[in-house]
């Protein structure tokens, strides 16, 4: 097995801004479809297909065929013979779902859970779309806001007693324990006590934002905008809560963010490359019309107040290359600068790899060799490397890739 080129497929969530993954794509957007997701991998709910023999195979299927060639045998036996993670460019114009992801065991008991129930994998109501947990990084390419984590519970008791609309949650001890009470609160609620507090704290803000226009640093900004985009029908929308509870991060192009089990966070605005572990699970609190499930969220969420750590890449002093590290044994992704003086070795000895090229000076392409074939890469164009495939990228002009691989067992983390 040799590199293949991948044909990735679009996820078109309203969410999704309409100009990013386009321009990355080439793709003239007239109509402004939301374009939400570039998925580059062997999930089932969009498998990218590979190019194989003049025919396109679903990447799944082709792994499930030849996983051992593929994956290697230690990842295959490692990962049940699946491609262990899945690599996304994601682009948002507006807020995503509050949510959270579940851990391995919550996942494999929920989807055998919802199996028995006999709940199709399609319906809207299902929280369980297959048995993995889905830690996950997110890389800033651009501006990219979010909430992630709790914040200190400090800063939450000095917000609600700031808040005169929420006086009545601040006489809740905020301790570690409490986090959850706090939030419990907040998220079972009646949806009328919602609407009377989140209402007159709306109508105060929408009043403070004509006398001085919020900007993306408040968190204001992100509730007026939320409630915009997601209260209907005369009734607010709970997950707005979250933006005082949660911690607001902006993050410059190259910074990143890793979400394990169980953290609570939202996308905000701005686009990035995300990569996780082969997992469609998402358990949703608010901010969306998708299927909402309160009490199984509430069952997975970690509460646990503190800041959130923005992680920032070491670089190998040996390439252009620069390295995101995480505790995930399914992925890892690095950033890769080629240029004409320097051109890129893939090691001989790696783990399976999916590249994208997302940065192409003058429309410029570039060339993957291996021993057998050269691979002309376009910007927004994707490949996949097999286990131990020796190969080298050049280029007549500077280009940046983006490589998703597995860390276990030989690329050490030091």
């Amino acid at each position: 097995m040799d590199a293949l080129r991948l044909d990735c497929g679009v996820q078109h969530y309203a969410w999704g801004n309409t100009e990013f993954i386009p321009s990355l794509l080439g793709i003239n957007n007239r109509d402004g479809q939301p374009y939400a997701e570039l998925w580059m991998g062997a999930h089932p709910d969009l498998p990218s297909k590979a190019r194989l023999g003049g025919t396109n195979v679903p990447l799944n299927e082709l792994i499930s065929e030849a996983a051992n060639e593929i994956l290697g045998t230690e990842v295959a036996q490692r990962f049940s013979g699946q491609l262990p993670f899945l690599l996304k460019v994601l682009s948002a114009a507006k807020p995503l779902s509050i949510q959270a992801h579940p851990s391995h065991e919550r996942a494999r008991t929920g989807f055998a859970k919802e199996n028995e129930a006999g709940i199709p994998l399609t319906a809207r109501e299902r929280n369980y779309k297959d048995e993995n947990h889905k830690p996950e990084l997110i890389m800033a390419l651009t501006d990219f806001y979010a909430l992630c984590g709790f914040r200190p519970q400090n800063e939450i008791q000095a917000t609600l007693e700031r808040l005169p609309e929420l006086g009545a949650t601040k006489r809740l001890r905020l301790d570690c324990r409490d986090l959850r009470s706090v939030y419990e609160h907040f998220m079972t609620m009646s949806q009328a006590d919602v609407d009377d507090i989140l209402g007159a704290l709306l109508e105060r803000l929408t009043r403070e934002s004509e006398e001085r226009a919020f900007s993306p640093d408040d968190r204001e900004f992100w509730v007026l905008r939320a409630d915009r985009d997601f209260s209907k029908d005369g009734h607010r929308d709970r997950g707005l809560f979250s933006i005082y509870l949660l911690n607001l991060i902006h993050l410059e192009p190259g910074d990143a963010l890793f979400l394990s089990a169980g953290i609570l966070h939202a996308y905000l605005e701005g686009s990035g490359m995300e990569v996780m572990a082969n997992s469609n699970n998402v358990l949703r609190g608010g901010l969306t019309p998708k299927h909402v499930d309160v009490t199984e969220l509430l069952a997975n969420v970690t509460f646990d107040g503190g800041p959130a750590e923005i992680l920032r890449p070491v670089q190998n002093q040996l390439k252009k290359e620069w390295i995101y590290r995480t505790p995930a044994e399914e992925f890892e992704l690095r950033r890769i600068d080629v240029s004409t003086s320097h051109p890129y070795q893939g090691d001989s000895d790696h783990e399976v790899e999916v590249l994208i090229l997302t940065n192409a000076s003058n429309d410029a392409h570039a060339d993957i060799e291996t021993e057998r074939k050269t691979l002309p890469m376009k910007q927004g164009q994707v490949c996949l490397i097999p286990h131990k495939v020796a190969y080298t990228i050049h280029t007549e002009h500077p280009a940046v890739f983006f490589k998703a691989t597995v860390p276990w067992p030989r690329i050490s983390r030091k």
